[in-house]
């Protein structure tokens, strides 16, 4: 279906567009036109006159390209008076001498302007400073450490430098006073990557362009240039290695008591009874729980488990109870045994507890709309 055209609303009265046309005399035509404008002035808005302005420039202005381009890099500011010709031109078909004239006087200062603002967009590009990526800053923290391995690497080639001393590890953290860290070891290993294999290529030493490219080493060389490069991965990958041993393992986002009790379901009072539930947040990091169901009438009791840890809830079930120690019973009398749990003392909700002769049952956590919350301890 194809999408209604949003209906134009003008607190003014919109002028009959076509009138300005069918005017006789310039007089008339010219009276007219400024009645026009003034209803643009207040009615249309500035986006509206600027993208008329530009269909003008572009379709009937006549300019040269280089002088649109330019006009267009100038503030739409510049164009506010004659934005708003360019909307009643495109209304009407008309746009007066007197205008296009004006247009014409303002272009040179116009296009000045433009340049302007060409050349000091240009300076600030200039100016701006090249953004240095983390991982090149770490590749420029660690590029002198892997200099001095490069200069080992021509000792070892000239037979001047002694490998089984050699401890990467160790110069690795000594230098900078502890920069390096296992993303800097990281780069390095990848650094010295392709070299590495071409190592293992003259080991091999079944290549006839490498034979002939090393023909300066003997077999004992070539594994000395293999060992080297080993060393250097065995450093990094226990700089690696032990930073991912001791990275510090993310701590879980605290969840709010009101957030974990948000979709469990209770009763919130039962005025039969005269009594009412706390508030369900309170069961959070509780010990022990009273509830009494008021369609069993049963009163229980939940108590944490063992294991330490309090109690809790889960969308609509509660969490770490001891299935052994919460069991609840059935009240014969409800209006007169439900006062016994009522206050703050503990000690008075258990022994009116073991009072009640009723056979007792195991309690499964799930709460529901009959389940008043009597208290938490």
């Amino acid at each position: 279906m194809a999408r209604r055209k949003q209906k134009e609303v003008y607190l003014m009265a919109e002028p009959k567009w076509a009138q300005l046309k069918a005017c006789k005399t310039l007089e008339d035509q010219t009276a007219l036109y400024r009645k026009m404008e003034y209803f643009v002035h207040y009615e249309v808005g500035d986006k509206k006159t600027t993208a008329s302005m530009r269909k003008w420039l572009e379709t009937e202005s006549g300019f040269a390209p280089e002088v649109l381009a330019k006009l267009k890099k100038v503030p739409d500011v510049w164009f506010f008076s004659f934005g708003k010709a360019c909307f009643i031109w495109e209304k009407t078909g008309v746009m007066l001498e007197e205008m296009t004239n004006h247009l014409v006087k303002k272009v040179p200062d116009l296009c000045e302007k433009a340049e302007e603002l060409i050349e000091k967009e240009a300076d600030k590009k200039a100016d701006a400073k090249p953004k240095i990526s983390i991982q090149q800053r770490m590749r420029d923290q660690v590029e002198n450490l892997m200099g001095e391995w490069e200069g080992y690497l021509d000792q070892l080639v000239e037979r001047n430098f002694d490998l089984k001393k050699w401890e990467p590890y160790k110069e690795m953290q000594a230098f900078g006073g502890g920069v390096i860290k296992p993303n800097h070891a990281k780069i390095i290993k990848d650094d010295f990557a392709d070299a590495y294999i071409e190592a293992l290529e003259i080991l091999e030493w079944t290549d006839e362009d490498i034979k002939e490219a090393y023909s300066h080493m003997d077999a004992k060389d070539r594994k000395a240039f293999v060992a080297f490069y080993d060393k250097i991965n065995i450093a990094c990958d226990t700089f690696i290695q032990t930073g991912k041993a001791t990275r510090k393992t993310r701590k879980p986002k605290q969840v709010s008591k009101e957030k974990l009790v948000s979709k469990l379901k209770f009763q919130i009072n039962d005025s039969v009874l005269g009594v009412a539930s706390i508030n369900p947040a309170e069961i959070i990091d509780a010990v022990e729980i009273w509830v009494y169901n008021t369609k069993t009438r049963k009163v229980g009791v939940y108590k944490a488990d063992d294991r330490g840890a309090p109690l809790t809830v889960k969308g609509t079930t509660l969490q770490n109870f001891d299935e052994k120690m919460s069991i609840q019973k059935t009240l014969r009398k409800p209006a007169e045994q439900i006062k016994n749990w009522t206050g703050n003392a503990k000690t008075k909700f258990n022994k009116a507890f073991a009072e009640i002769k009723t056979t007792d049952t195991k309690m499964n956590g799930r709460f529901n709309d009959t389940t008043i919350i009597l208290k938490a301890f």
